[in-house]
């Protein structure tokens, strides 16, 4: 008895009708944005200056991109310098001061180190270890300096590195 082979067919999908020409004329999108922006910022202007000099950028990178990648592109380039100058212009005329990062507002965060609640950094002296002698650390003029610690304090006493079930808190 002959064995039928089955060919299946699987049709090729894509559900969010993203094509390679549309991801290479949002890069263009973004490489015209990004460079019209640098290219005004190399003038260091402000104001409507700022927003004239961000449009001449996105004109100047036409040209160049015309030369480099060729007609479509260099509309791409130029499509997302104007966007650049949109937004630049909105922020001149006040109408774009609440775009941005939303809630967020710029803070100053503490690095963790080896310090008390006040930030003050305390080395430890390692004492009482086998072979544990006094941490140096680089002081003024790079020489080495032993760590001095607080009156009353010894070893790793800070509360905060010691295990919850140690006791003596």
């Amino acid at each position: 008895m002959a064995r039928r082979h089955h060919h299946h067919h699987r049709r090729r999908r894509n559900p969010l009708g993203l094509s390679s020409g549309v991801v290479k004329d949002a890069g263009f999108n973004a490489v015209g944005a990004i460079g019209s922006m640098f290219l005004a910022g190399q003038f260091n202007l402000s104001g409507w200056a700022g927003v004239a000099s961000t449009a001449g950028a996105a004109v100047a990178l036409k040209f160049v991109g015309k030369m480099v990648v060729g007609e479509s592109g260099s509309e791409e380039l130029l499509k997302g310098g104007l966007t650049a100058t949109i937004i630049a212009a909105l922020h001149q005329a006040g109408f774009a001061k609440n775009l941005g990062l939303g809630l967020y507002a710029p803070s100053w965060f503490a690095v963790p180190t080896a310090s008390d609640q006040y930030l003050r950094n305390y080395a430890p002296q390692m004492t009482g270890r086998r072979g544990a002698g006094t941490i140096y650390f680089p002081g003024p003029g790079g020489q080495l300096v032993p760590a001095a610690l607080p009156a009353g304090v010894s070893g790793m006493g800070f509360h905060r590195f010691r295990s919850r079930y140690a006791g003596n808190y």
